[in-house]
């Protein structure tokens, strides 16, 4: 086995491929002899990556076009310190260990995912929405003082590409692979007018599932609206409208029984649907008035759908949800480009209404068939969980007993206040300093878990969350930071109304980032420590009837270094690599987790790429690759010490892929690649014996033709 890793390693690493980040110029040529200039907003403004005293790395869009990135899982795979971690309906990403999240209907998670500014609950977004995309950011460590209380881990800013004046331009892209893959998506701007332009995407994909039921397939499709209204150079409007739509199987997952004997086979049955729909509305408005610009991003979110699903061993026909409702504005005054001393002053608000509801569980009929009882009643004897009735035990609808799976509400609102500002001391030497005020407020009724009819008890918090730091200009290619900063997440109501307490913890970090050799050479540093006063855990119990999910808190510590670097080789050439090395321990409730590390966090991790531009007369040929290796970890919290067959372990593992990219005149392109090279099976989450599993070996071809 150790052989066979080395062998895999070297060969990759041979023909290897960074994920590119988001430059000042156009990189979908071969890349020059210097590393573009990498530009930012992860803190409000935009800077060179080199200049932000953050943890920041950045993957292109263009590059997730050509690809065929549609999830997020693939498009983060090469990031520093990331993880991305399934979920029953998506996925979540898990930064430095941190990101394993609440169901939607319990609160948020601890990385605060935001497309276009405006922050989304919904996992299920994870799933398409990957196209005609200008960069997306991954910050690392919390963010709270500009962010809120949802990034206590860290941000990931999906970023669409805007409208430009003046331009007709656009691109068509297609792609064919094994699972019946075909993918499409394209874009086109259009001026309409000296002031106005319009920029139209869509994307529409349909690929068999992984799983051998049919399911943990990808059928959807979606569309992106943007009209911008520049009247002059002080006022900027922008209107967004998009949709998604979820079709298929929906998720699948594998018991690990077979996970271990080397096959990817679920014992779950075949039937299963969703239909799930996400429609948002936003704008970005904003207007140099006085010493600073004033920014306006208001947005409503709405999501519904309704499933048939067989997840896990269970089988249940619910509305997931019936209804998510989010709304949000944030207003900010910022100081304007070139101003010595930067400043943000804001206000932000966040409303969100979520109903999910059970409409009823799925059983066999005498024939062997799976039937749907009619809405609002139980299938299984009194007492069970919802889920499969052996066959023949399915009674008619008629028959059924009277007992109603009622809807379960949350209403979630958050109010805050926030200002961060800049202070130079002299020409090298700056000081951080941020703060931000929140007000929280928690209601509901209804829990089916309980049976329980009626208003659940209302939870209101307020805090404080603040962010000091230094930066400092060691040389004119050498930057440095250290910041100190809080972070929090909400506490709430686990299934069955029992409360759990909010997550709170204090960040230490410093930074080194420099370009060498005339940058042809990047290399950033960066140590933190993390002292967690309360840390959330999500444990579910299917042992007892109604199921329940917890949310212990307890004190924590992580610390660990994260190297980063990107080299230029030559003209054509370009190398980068990163290695994480991570030290987690939970302290522990009651006796129980005590020394166990976070979920998703192994003690190491190494991405490595590298690519190499041929330039054939007229067409350049650039051969790539990517190598991943992590060290064992769990994909689930337990209260023991684990072994290497424990149903939440992932134990080492690595992977890598390979391509071959030719373009022919910077216009048209070809890329045909092979992802997952030696199919290693990858857990990304566990439910009581069954788990979630990265995408198998998967290869294709895609085109991309640009105007």
């Amino acid at each position: 086995m150790r052989s066979r890793r080395i062998a895999l390693m070297l060969t990759t690493v041979l023909c290897a491929h960074p994920a590119y980040a988001q430059d000042a110029t156009d990189d979908r040529k071969a890349p020059s002899a210097n590393i573009p200039e990498i530009i930012v907003t992860a803190d409000k403004f935009a800077k060179s990556i080199q200049d932000t005293p953050i943890a920041v790395s950045v993957v292109q869009g263009d590059r997730i076009a050509e690809n065929g990135s549609t999830k997020i899982d693939d498009v983060l795979k090469n990031e520093a310190a990331v993880t991305v971690q399934g979920a029953a309906r998506g996925f979540i990403v898990s930064i430095r260990g941190l990101g394993l999240s609440l169901p939607p209907q319990m609160g948020q998670g601890a990385v605060s995912t935001n497309y276009d500014g405006a922050y989304s609950s919904r996992a299920e977004n994870g799933s398409v929405g990957f196209y005609d995309l200008a960069r997306v950011e991954v910050l690392r460590g919390p963010q709270s003082t500009l962010y809120g209380r949802n990034s206590v881990g860290g941000v990931v800013n999906v970023i669409s590409k805007d409208p430009q004046i003046g331009v007709t331009e656009g691109y068509l892209s297609g792609e064919v692979g094994n699972y019946s893959l075909f993918h499409g998506e394209g874009a086109i701007n259009v001026p309409l007018g000296k002031t106005l332009a319009l920029r139209v995407a869509g994307a529409g994909i349909t690929r068999d599932g992984y799983m051998s039921n049919g399911h943990d397939d990808n059928k959807s499709y979606a569309g992106r609206a943007k009209l911008l209204w520049e009247p002059g150079d002080a006022v900027r409007v922008m209107l967004g409208i998009e949709h998604t739509a979820l079709r298929g199987q929906g998720p699948g997952a594998v018991p690990i029984a077979n996970i271990l004997a080397g096959n990817r086979d679920t014992t779950d049955v075949s039937v299963g649907f969703q239909r799930i729909n996400y429609w948002k509305y936003w704008a970005d408005i904003s207007a140099d008035i006085g010493p600073g610009t004033l920014r306006l991003i208001p947005s409503y979110q709405r999501t519904s759908g309704v499933s048939l699903g067989a997840f896990g061993g269970s089988l249940g026909y619910a509305f997931d949800p019936k209804l998510t409702r989010q709304e949000q504005v944030e207003v900010r005054y910022s100081s304007q480009a070139g101003s010595p001393v930067e400043w943000n002053l804001g206000f932000y608000h966040y409303k969100n209404h979520n109903v999910q509801q059970t409409i009823s569980g799925a059983c066999q009929d005498t024939e062997g068939n799976y039937v749907i009882p009619a809405p609002g009643y139980n299938s299984v004897p009194d007492g069970l969980p919802p889920g499969p009735a052996p066959a023949g035990g399915c009674i008619a609808a008629d028959l059924a007993p009277a007992e109603s799976y009622e809807a379960e509400i949350r209403n979630s609102q958050t109010d805050g206040i926030f200002g961060q500002v800049t202070i130079p001391f002299g020409s090298r030497l700056r000081a951080i300093a941020g703060l931000r005020y929140t007000w929280e407020k928690i209601t509901g009724a209804n829990d089916d878990s309980t049976n329980y009819t009626g208003p659940i008890a209302t939870i209101k918090d307020k805090h404080f969350d603040y962010r000091l730091g230094l930066e400092a200009d060691i040389a004119s290619t050498t930057k440095a930071y250290a910041t100190v900063a809080s972070g929090y997440r909400q506490g709430g109501y686990g299934f069955g109304l029992v409360p759990f307490e909010p997550e709170k913890m204090t960040s230490y970090e410093v930074g080194l980032k420099n370009r060498f050799e005339g940058g042809n050479m990047q290399l950033n540093l960066t140590g933190f420590y993390y002292d967690y006063k309360s840390f959330q855990l999500t444990i579910a119990n299917f042992a007892v009837s109604p199921a329940q999910l917890y949310v212990p808190t307890m004190p924590a510590r992580e610390y660990g270094v994260e190297a980063e670097t990107q080299i230029a080789v030559g003209s054509r050439g370009r190398f980068n690599g990163s290695v994480t090395w991570l030290d987690s321990r939970l302290d522990g409730i009651d006796g129980f987790y005590v020394g166990l590390p976070f979920p998703n966090s192994p003690t190491w991790s190494v991405k490595l790429g590298y690519e190499q531009g041929f330039d054939l007369g007229g067409v350049v040929l650039t051969p790539r690759g990517d190598l991943r290796f992590a060290s064992s970890s769990i994909v689930y919290p337990e209260d023991h010490a684990i072994n290497d067959r424990d149903p939440s372990a992932q134990n080492d593992w690595v992977s890598g892929d390979i391509s071959i990219r030719a373009e022919f005149g910077g216009a048209f392109s070809l890329v045909a690649y092979v992802k997952n090279v030696n199919d290693a099976m990858i857990k990304q989450s566990h439910f009581f014996g069954y788990a979630q599993l990265a995408a198998p070996r998967t290869y294709g071809m895609t085109a991309t033709y640009r105007f």
